[in-house]
């Protein structure tokens, strides 16, 4: 598996490089927070853990393009 030139996972390539890096390619490593997280318009369909964006609180996020969304509700994150 490999990520192709639009970023999703197709078949074809093997071997555990090429499985991580797609993988990786759909997260931030590291952590974030509300004010230091990459723009939502080059991540569409990468998480990222942000350290305060549940109203203060660490979430899981996602990005659809626009914005950073919080994994539990779907609500853009915010430090407060």
């Amino acid at each position: 598996m490999a990520l192709d030139s639009n970023r999703n996972l197709r078949r074809g390539s093997t071997g555990a490089d090429s499985v991580n890096e797609a993988l990786n390619a759909r997260h931030l490593g590291g952590t974030y927070t509300v004010a230091s997280i990459p723009a939502a318009a080059d991540n569409e369909g990468v998480t990222a853990y942000v350290s305060n964006g549940a109203a203060g609180n660490p979430i899981l996020a996602f990005s659809n393009g626009t914005d950073w969304l919080r994994s539990d509700t779907g609500a853009a994150i915010a430090a407060s």
